[in-house]
């Protein structure tokens, strides 16, 4: 009986020794799974659908411009709401990772991503199409949190504006 009992507990303990070591996560694992979230969030900016541009933030999503400047997710919220609704005629974003870095548990990446958006907008004045295109710089922390990855942070390293070809 003792012997079962210690067998059972050798089992036990070396299963759970070998539990993190079949969960741990590789980075192009990570990086496969956040590109899909990237894609997922360009193709909701295309649609102009505010729910699945903001689907992979975190409630606790915190944005931060070049120029220090920073703002929560109702405030994002609000900023696409505004692009989509009154300002765009139409809008295409492509966001690309460029690095992967993942934390020692594996459950937070940074992530350095290059992202590329092209406005279309009417200009009130002349009637005809003026093309914004922004092109910028990210560093981006994602959390996983109930088994999906969460943006919390996105700090801008750089941005370049055009307007109709001219620097803004």
């Amino acid at each position: 009986m003792m012997r079962k009992l210690l067998m059972t507990a050798v089992m036990v303990l070396t299963a759970g020794a070998l539990l993190p070591m079949a969960r741990a996560v590789a980075p192009a694992e990570v990086q496969k799974a956040l590109q899909t979230d990237y894609n997922d969030r360009d193709g909701a900016v295309a649609r102009k659908d505010i729910e699945g541009t903001l689907a992979h933030y975190a409630p606790d999503f915190t944005s931060v411009s070049t120029a220090g400047k920073a703002h929560d997710l109702k405030e994002e919220r609000a900023d696409f709401l505004k692009t989509f609704r009154l300002s765009a005629k139409s809008s295409v974003t492509k966001s690309t990772i460029q690095k992967v870095t993942l934390g020692k548990a594996g459950t937070e990446a940074v992530v350095a991503v290059r992202r590329r958006g092209i406005l279309l907008f009417v200009n009130s004045q002349t009637q005809l199409n003026d093309v914004l295109v922004l092109d910028g710089a990210y560093q981006d922390t994602w959390a996983k949190r109930g088994g999906s990855w969460l943006l919390t942070r996105e700090q801008a390293s750089s941005l370049k504006a055009t307007m109709n070809g001219r620097p803004l």
